[in-house]
Protein backbone atom coordinates (compact mmCIF):
# COMPACT_ATOMS: atom_id res chain seq x y z
CA UNK A 1 0.00 0.00 0.00
CA UNK A 2 0.84 3.22 -0.75
CA UNK A 3 0.56 6.25 1.91
CA UNK A 4 0.52 10.11 1.37
CA UNK A 5 0.82 12.16 4.65
CA UNK A 6 1.58 15.35 4.02
CA UNK A 7 3.74 17.93 5.27
CA UNK A 8 3.24 21.28 6.63
CA UNK A 9 5.29 23.89 7.85
CA UNK A 10 7.97 23.49 10.68
CA UNK A 11 7.93 20.42 12.64
CA UNK A 12 4.41 19.03 11.85
CA UNK A 13 3.37 16.92 14.96
CA UNK A 14 0.00 16.17 13.15
CA UNK A 15 2.22 14.29 10.65
CA UNK A 16 4.28 12.09 12.79
CA UNK A 17 1.47 10.88 14.80
CA UNK A 18 0.15 9.89 11.13
CA UNK A 19 3.01 8.08 10.44
CA UNK A 20 2.99 6.54 14.17
CA UNK A 21 -0.93 4.76 13.26
CA UNK A 22 0.38 3.46 10.21
CA UNK A 23 3.36 1.88 11.54
CA UNK A 24 0.69 0.52 14.44
CA UNK A 25 -2.28 -0.54 12.24
CA UNK A 26 -0.54 -2.48 9.81
CA UNK A 27 2.05 -3.69 12.21
CA UNK A 28 5.33 -2.28 10.51
CA UNK A 29 8.53 -4.25 11.68
CA UNK A 30 11.34 -2.31 10.08
CA UNK A 31 11.05 1.52 8.66
CA UNK A 32 13.56 2.65 6.30
CA UNK A 33 13.93 6.63 5.83
CA UNK A 34 15.41 8.04 2.71
CA UNK A 35 16.80 11.74 3.44
CA UNK A 36 16.96 13.60 6.62
CA UNK A 37 13.53 15.36 7.05
CA UNK A 38 11.29 11.98 6.44
CA UNK A 39 13.76 10.41 8.96
CA UNK A 40 13.15 12.99 11.64
CA UNK A 41 9.54 12.22 10.59
CA UNK A 42 9.96 8.69 10.97
CA UNK A 43 11.94 8.61 14.32
CA UNK A 44 8.31 9.41 17.09
CA UNK A 45 6.65 6.89 14.85
CA UNK A 46 8.88 4.16 14.97
CA UNK A 47 11.03 4.42 18.22
CA UNK A 48 9.18 6.87 21.06
CA UNK A 49 5.79 5.15 19.75
CA UNK A 50 6.61 2.07 18.78
CA UNK A 51 9.34 0.35 19.37
CA UNK A 52 10.52 -0.81 16.05
CA UNK A 53 13.71 -0.84 13.69
CA UNK A 54 14.53 2.26 11.87
CA UNK A 55 16.79 2.32 8.75
CA UNK A 56 18.05 5.83 7.64
CA UNK A 57 19.70 5.92 3.97
CA UNK A 58 21.20 9.07 2.88
CA UNK A 59 21.47 9.84 -1.00
CA UNK A 60 23.95 13.19 -0.71
CA UNK A 61 27.01 14.75 0.12
CA UNK A 62 25.83 18.00 0.84
CA UNK A 63 23.00 17.05 2.77
CA UNK A 64 25.04 15.61 5.45
CA UNK A 65 28.00 18.40 5.37
CA UNK A 66 25.58 21.45 4.85
CA UNK A 67 23.45 19.97 7.66
CA UNK A 68 23.23 23.56 10.49
CA UNK A 69 24.50 22.72 13.91
CA UNK A 70 21.66 22.26 15.67
CA UNK A 71 20.15 19.86 12.84
CA UNK A 72 23.65 17.89 13.47
CA UNK A 73 23.26 17.99 16.99
CA UNK A 74 19.33 15.98 16.53
CA UNK A 75 20.78 13.63 14.28
CA UNK A 76 23.63 12.73 16.67
CA UNK A 77 20.90 12.16 19.34
CA UNK A 78 18.50 10.39 17.04
CA UNK A 79 21.08 8.10 15.80
CA UNK A 80 21.89 6.66 19.14
CA UNK A 81 18.53 4.53 18.72
CA UNK A 82 18.60 4.31 15.19
CA UNK A 83 19.85 0.80 14.24
CA UNK A 84 21.43 1.48 10.53
CA UNK A 85 22.77 4.20 8.98
CA UNK A 86 23.41 3.57 5.07
CA UNK A 87 25.04 5.45 2.47
CA UNK A 88 24.46 4.80 -1.23
CA UNK A 89 28.02 5.63 -2.46
CA UNK A 90 31.03 5.08 -0.60
CA UNK A 91 31.78 8.67 -0.32
CA UNK A 92 28.15 9.46 0.87
CA UNK A 93 29.21 6.94 3.79
CA UNK A 94 32.53 8.39 4.05
CA UNK A 95 31.05 11.63 4.87
CA UNK A 96 28.91 10.08 7.23
CA UNK A 97 31.34 8.56 9.24
CA UNK A 98 33.38 11.84 9.40
CA UNK A 99 30.58 14.05 10.26
CA UNK A 100 29.43 11.48 13.29
CA UNK A 101 31.98 9.45 14.42
CA UNK A 102 30.43 8.61 17.30
CA UNK A 103 27.73 6.14 15.41
CA UNK A 104 30.63 4.74 12.37
CA UNK A 105 29.81 1.30 14.14
CA UNK A 106 26.37 1.55 12.61
CA UNK A 107 27.34 3.40 9.58
CA UNK A 108 27.53 1.07 6.10
CA UNK A 109 27.57 1.16 2.84
CA UNK A 110 24.83 -0.18 0.10
CA UNK A 111 25.41 1.23 -3.57
CA UNK A 112 22.00 2.35 -5.28
CA UNK A 113 21.48 -0.63 -7.76
CA UNK A 114 19.14 -0.54 -11.21
CA UNK A 115 17.09 -3.37 -12.92
CA UNK A 116 19.65 -4.27 -16.24
CA UNK A 117 16.97 -6.28 -18.07
CA UNK A 118 14.11 -3.20 -18.04
CA UNK A 119 16.67 -0.95 -19.66
CA UNK A 120 18.27 -4.13 -22.09
CA UNK A 121 14.94 -3.23 -23.57
CA UNK A 122 15.25 -3.63 -28.00
CA UNK A 123 13.34 -1.20 -29.64
CA UNK A 124 13.64 0.21 -32.97
CA UNK A 125 15.31 3.60 -32.09
CA UNK A 126 14.57 5.74 -35.53
CA UNK A 127 10.52 5.26 -33.97
CA UNK A 128 11.29 7.00 -30.61
CA UNK A 129 13.41 9.81 -32.18
CA UNK A 130 10.75 10.56 -34.55
CA UNK A 131 8.11 10.79 -32.22
CA UNK A 132 11.04 13.47 -30.67
CA UNK A 133 11.47 15.21 -34.09
CA UNK A 134 15.09 13.95 -34.53
CA UNK A 135 15.81 12.57 -37.45
CA UNK A 136 17.45 8.69 -38.28
CA UNK A 137 20.73 10.40 -39.57
CA UNK A 138 21.14 13.14 -36.38
CA UNK A 139 24.12 12.25 -33.76
CA UNK A 140 22.11 12.71 -29.70
CA UNK A 141 23.36 13.56 -27.12
CA UNK A 142 21.34 13.55 -23.69
CA UNK A 143 20.62 14.09 -20.32
CA UNK A 144 17.72 13.10 -18.41
CA UNK A 145 17.92 15.56 -15.26
CA UNK A 146 15.06 17.64 -14.04
CA UNK A 147 16.20 21.39 -14.24
CA UNK A 148 17.93 22.05 -11.24
CA UNK A 149 20.69 24.63 -11.14
CA UNK A 150 23.14 21.61 -9.45
CA UNK A 151 22.50 19.38 -12.61
CA UNK A 152 24.45 22.31 -14.92
CA UNK A 153 22.83 21.77 -17.68
CA UNK A 154 24.17 25.50 -18.79
CA UNK A 155 27.78 23.66 -18.93
CA UNK A 156 26.25 21.17 -21.58
CA UNK A 157 24.35 23.58 -23.77
CA UNK A 158 28.24 25.69 -23.88
CA UNK A 159 30.16 23.06 -24.70
CA UNK A 160 27.16 22.06 -27.31
CA UNK A 161 27.61 25.18 -29.12
CA UNK A 162 30.93 25.21 -29.33
CA UNK A 163 30.72 21.98 -31.70
CA UNK A 164 27.53 22.33 -33.58
CA UNK A 165 28.49 24.21 -36.28
CA UNK A 166 31.68 21.16 -36.79
CA UNK A 167 28.68 18.57 -36.31
CA UNK A 168 25.29 20.13 -38.12
CA UNK A 169 23.35 16.69 -37.45
CA UNK A 170 24.36 16.77 -33.92
CA UNK A 171 21.30 17.72 -31.45
CA UNK A 172 20.34 17.54 -27.80
CA UNK A 173 17.53 16.25 -25.69
CA UNK A 174 16.66 17.37 -22.36
CA UNK A 175 15.03 14.51 -20.30
CA UNK A 176 13.15 16.41 -17.17
CA UNK A 177 11.05 19.13 -16.07
CA UNK A 178 11.69 22.74 -14.49
CA UNK A 179 9.89 24.11 -11.10
CA UNK A 180 8.59 27.40 -11.67
CA UNK A 181 10.00 29.78 -8.86
CA UNK A 182 11.62 27.27 -6.89
CA UNK A 183 15.57 28.83 -5.64
CA UNK A 184 16.91 25.89 -7.29
CA UNK A 185 15.14 25.94 -10.81
CA UNK A 186 17.19 26.36 -13.74
CA UNK A 187 14.95 25.91 -16.46
CA UNK A 188 14.91 30.09 -17.39
CA UNK A 189 18.36 29.84 -17.20
CA UNK A 190 18.65 26.99 -19.48
CA UNK A 191 16.08 28.40 -22.30
CA UNK A 192 17.42 32.09 -21.76
CA UNK A 193 20.85 31.05 -23.14
CA UNK A 194 19.55 28.83 -25.83
CA UNK A 195 18.08 31.76 -27.28
CA UNK A 196 21.03 33.35 -27.04
CA UNK A 197 23.27 31.14 -28.67
CA UNK A 198 20.31 30.29 -31.32
CA UNK A 199 20.39 26.84 -30.29
CA UNK A 200 16.86 26.52 -30.45
CA UNK A 201 16.53 24.22 -33.47
CA UNK A 202 19.29 22.17 -32.69
CA UNK A 203 17.66 21.18 -29.17
CA UNK A 204 14.68 18.88 -28.04
CA UNK A 205 12.69 19.10 -24.40
CA UNK A 206 11.08 15.94 -23.92
CA UNK A 207 9.51 17.07 -20.53
CA UNK A 208 9.13 14.69 -17.68
CA UNK A 209 8.59 11.10 -18.92
CA UNK A 210 8.30 7.43 -17.41
CA UNK A 211 9.50 5.74 -20.56
CA UNK A 212 13.55 6.47 -20.04
CA UNK A 213 14.13 2.85 -21.12
CA UNK A 214 12.58 3.66 -24.27
CA UNK A 215 14.20 7.62 -24.83
CA UNK A 216 18.16 5.49 -23.87
CA UNK A 217 17.57 4.17 -26.92
CA UNK A 218 17.21 7.78 -29.32
CA UNK A 219 20.63 8.44 -27.64
CA UNK A 220 24.17 8.42 -29.07
CA UNK A 221 25.96 10.13 -25.53
CA UNK A 222 24.84 10.34 -22.31
CA UNK A 223 26.02 13.45 -20.45
CA UNK A 224 25.73 14.22 -16.63
CA UNK A 225 27.39 17.79 -15.84
CA UNK A 226 26.24 17.91 -12.51
CA UNK A 227 27.93 20.03 -9.71
CA UNK A 228 27.79 17.11 -7.34
CA UNK A 229 25.81 13.76 -7.51
CA UNK A 230 24.97 10.94 -4.82
CA UNK A 231 25.45 7.95 -6.82
CA UNK A 232 24.17 8.86 -10.25
CA UNK A 233 21.06 6.17 -11.31
CA UNK A 234 20.52 8.25 -14.37
CA UNK A 235 24.38 7.04 -15.54
CA UNK A 236 24.00 3.31 -14.32
CA UNK A 237 20.53 3.65 -16.29
CA UNK A 238 22.46 4.92 -19.28
CA UNK A 239 25.07 2.11 -18.93
CA UNK A 240 22.69 -0.65 -18.61
CA UNK A 241 21.44 0.73 -22.07
CA UNK A 242 24.46 0.45 -23.47
CA UNK A 243 25.41 4.14 -24.10
CA UNK A 244 28.48 6.12 -24.12
CA UNK A 245 28.46 7.58 -21.18
CA UNK A 246 30.40 11.71 -20.20
CA UNK A 247 30.50 12.74 -16.55
CA UNK A 248 31.93 15.75 -14.79
CA UNK A 249 34.63 14.76 -12.09
CA UNK A 250 32.39 15.47 -8.94
CA UNK A 251 31.61 13.19 -6.32
CA UNK A 252 29.61 10.71 -6.64
CA UNK A 253 30.03 10.09 -10.37
CA UNK A 254 33.50 9.12 -9.99
CA UNK A 255 32.34 6.26 -8.52
CA UNK A 256 30.27 4.82 -11.24
CA UNK A 257 32.91 6.30 -13.96
CA UNK A 258 36.62 4.92 -14.70
CA UNK A 259 37.84 7.29 -16.69
CA UNK A 260 38.45 5.80 -20.26
CA UNK A 261 37.28 2.42 -19.25
CA UNK A 262 33.26 2.63 -18.61
CA UNK A 263 33.03 6.16 -19.80
CA UNK A 264 35.10 9.75 -19.96
CA UNK A 265 35.16 12.69 -17.72
CA UNK A 266 35.75 16.13 -18.03
CA UNK A 267 36.54 18.90 -15.26
CA UNK A 268 33.62 20.18 -13.36
CA UNK A 269 31.86 23.62 -15.47
CA UNK A 270 34.60 23.40 -18.25
CA UNK A 271 32.48 23.72 -20.98
CA UNK A 272 35.63 23.83 -23.59
CA UNK A 273 37.20 20.66 -22.00
CA UNK A 274 33.63 18.97 -22.35
CA UNK A 275 33.46 19.52 -26.05
CA UNK A 276 36.34 18.55 -26.84
CA UNK A 277 35.26 15.06 -25.29
CA UNK A 278 32.06 15.12 -27.11
CA UNK A 279 33.87 15.68 -30.30
CA UNK A 280 36.25 12.51 -29.50
CA UNK A 281 33.14 10.53 -29.15
CA UNK A 282 31.43 11.71 -32.03
CA UNK A 283 34.15 11.09 -34.41
CA UNK A 284 35.34 7.67 -32.52
CA UNK A 285 32.35 5.15 -32.93
CA UNK A 286 35.25 2.09 -32.16
CA UNK A 287 35.48 3.88 -28.96
CA UNK A 288 31.96 4.10 -28.12
CA UNK A 289 31.02 0.61 -28.36
CA UNK A 290 34.22 -0.57 -26.26
CA UNK A 291 32.87 2.22 -23.24
CA UNK A 292 29.45 0.84 -23.27
CA UNK A 293 30.73 -2.57 -23.42
CA UNK A 294 32.64 -1.93 -20.42
CA UNK A 295 30.37 0.08 -18.57
CA UNK A 296 27.57 -2.64 -19.14
CA UNK A 297 29.51 -5.59 -17.96
CA UNK A 298 30.47 -3.02 -14.67
CA UNK A 299 26.40 -2.45 -13.94
CA UNK A 300 25.88 -5.82 -13.94
CA UNK A 301 28.46 -7.15 -11.84
CA UNK A 302 28.51 -4.05 -9.00
CA UNK A 303 25.05 -2.44 -9.35
CA UNK A 304 22.88 -5.29 -10.68
CA UNK A 305 19.25 -4.56 -8.60
CA UNK A 306 19.30 -9.06 -7.13
CA UNK A 307 22.81 -7.42 -5.50
CA UNK A 308 21.02 -4.20 -4.41
CA UNK A 309 17.65 -6.15 -2.77
CA UNK A 310 19.84 -8.69 -1.75
CA UNK A 311 22.18 -6.37 0.32
CA UNK A 312 18.79 -4.92 1.71
CA UNK A 313 16.73 -8.11 2.15
CA UNK A 314 19.39 -9.42 4.90
CA UNK A 315 19.36 -6.51 6.69
CA UNK A 316 15.61 -5.88 7.05
CA UNK A 317 15.88 -9.52 8.83
CA UNK A 318 18.72 -9.05 10.80
CA UNK A 319 17.42 -5.39 12.63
Amino acid sequence: KLFYVKRRGGYDLISMLQIARIVKKYDINVINAHHYAPFVYSYPATKLLNNKSLIFTEHSVPEVVGLSGKHKHLCNILFYRTDVIIGVSREITQSLQETFPLHSNKIMCIPNGVDVERFSVHVDRNIIRSELGILPSDFVIGTVANFRKVKNHLCLIKAFHLIAGTFPHARLLFVGKGFGNAPDDSEKDIKKLINSLSLSDRIVFAGYRDDIPLLLNALDIFCLPSFSEGLPISILEAMASKISVVGSDVTGIKEVISPEKTGIMFPSNDHKWLAQVLERLIKDAELRSALTQRAFDFVVQEHGVKKWVNKYQLLFESV
